[in-house]
């Protein structure tokens, strides 16, 4: 490509249009000296601007590049060459990504470890480094005239789940939830539980859901409605990520019940309460109260886990027939006459 050319056949393309350098910058948005800096020869016109000039002017990029209106052959070999630097571009994009990438994931890690200070700088770097480096592949992408991959946006926002879902674990370690738990205060270790702690895993899905959600879309929408985050419909996997959650949670709420129940009995007779033959030889009526106290919360527990069991194999049942009715069936085999 010959700078020197270019810039005599846009000045060409300028004034066979009537258009003076000032008015064709504001049509684009830019100063005359850039406009005259391309005429004169001193640069060729940025990739996020050719779309725009090329449409302003008439004619094509390729035939800007190559500084005259291209036909058959030519184009055809302008087109080649161009679709050689585009892959280079893609190339350096999905590099400058996975660099922002790696550095986020390495941030998030630091910011699970509660170091004092450090962890609470480190987990908003990882957030803004990861969201920098879509920023700064996605916008060539979609203003540079380049064309668009479903696999490349795929790979972005796939890697963008991972990156915010462990962000997402971070954050979490970082809060506490309810109040101070005295009673299971770890002296030896300095581990100080709280009273809502057995909620995380809980809201961990939760969020992960929202996520995998919000980002679904997203890739749907800059990709087309055949982009999917995830292989498979996305549907079904939104229905076993709200089935999940809601029954971690009932499980935990549950299973929390019985805990609290359970422990002044662990507290006064020890670990195996609920076995402790005790209590049928020398202590009848303690036994009576005792499963008064407990059974309720035990026979939840177990539903809520039977339940939980049958609905994921209907569930299980159901995705899997969906798989096998979508493989197509094999061609019968002509009869011989």
């Amino acid at each position: 490509m010959d700078a020197g050319k270019t810039g005599e056949y846009l000045a060409m393309l300028r004034r066979a249009r009537g258009m003076t350098q000032q008015e064709a910058a504001e049509q684009l948005n830019l100063s005359n000296k850039t406009i005259s800096k391309w005429e004169s020869g001193g640069g060729f016109p940025d990739i996020t601007v050719l779309p725009a000039l090329a449409e302003l002017y008439g004619v094509t990029a390729d035939d800007i590049l190559a500084g005259e209106t291209l036909r058959g052959t030519k184009r055809e070999q302008a087109a080649a060459g161009r679709s050689a630097a585009e892959k280079r571009l893609l190339g350096r994009l999905r590099m400058r990504f996975d660099v922002c990438f790696v550095l986020s994931l390495a941030l998030a890690v630091l910011g699970m470890l509660q170091i004092p200070y450090v962890s609470l700088t480190a987990l908003p770097l990882s957030v803004a480094s990861v969201w920098m480096g879509y920023v700064l592949t996605a916008h060539p992408l979609r203003y540079g005239g380049v064309t668009e991959e479903r696999k490349l946006y795929e790979n972005l926002y796939r890697k963008l789940l991972a990156a915010s879902g462990l962000q997402w674990l971070a954050l979490l370690g970082m809060i506490h939830l309810g109040t101070v738990d005295w009673s299971r205060t770890d002296l030896e270790n300095l581990t100080v539980p709280y009273t809502g702690d057995h909620w995380k895993p809980v809201i961990f899905l939760a969020g992960l859901v929202l996520l995998w959600g919000l980002l679904e879309a997203g890739v749907r929408r800059r990709a087309g409605k055949d982009a999917r985050l995830l292989p498979g419909n996305w549907k079904a996997w939104a229905l076993w990520g709200i089935w999940l959650t809601v029954f971690l949670a009932v499980w935990t709420a549950v299973d929390h019940r019985f805990d609290v129940a359970l422990a002044p009995w662990v507290e006064r007779y020890g670990a195996d309460v609920l076995h402790d033959s005790r209590f049928d030889e020398w202590w009848p009526t303690l036994r009576e109260e005792r499963d008064n106290a407990l059974m309720p919360f035990l026979w939840a527990r177990r539903i809520t886990a039977g339940a939980g069991g049958v609905i994921t194999v209907v569930l299980l049942a159901v995705t899997l027939r969906r798989i096998w009715r979508k493989k197509p069936g094999q061609p019968l085999a002509p009869k011989e006459e």
